[in-house]
């Protein structure tokens, strides 16, 4: 238990709450991309039941998405 007059959010700072995330189908698979200040993009996360969809390399959490354009909740022009 705390017990301060200083704001919740001061004492436990969130970084990921100032980040910006999109949610996209990519590859026919739906990716949480992370979007970077050099406006480009990271894979965050993969939401998939296939199994195989973890497997594929160009899903793998951490991959470097460059030349993005994001429309209609799908993604073009993507280069790894």
């Amino acid at each position: 238990m705390i017990y301060s007059i200083v704001p919740y959010e001061q004492i436990f700072y969130d970084a990921r709450s100032e980040m910006s995330f999109v949610e996209v189908t990519l590859h026919g698979e739906r990716v949480v991309l992370l979007k970077n200040k050099d406006n480009t993009y990271t894979i965050d996360r993969l939401v998939s039941t296939n199994p195989k969809a973890y497997l594929n390399p160009e899903l793998m959490p951490g991959t470097l998405l460059m030349g993005v354009t994001i429309k209609n909740d799908n993604i073009f022009g993507s280069t790894y």
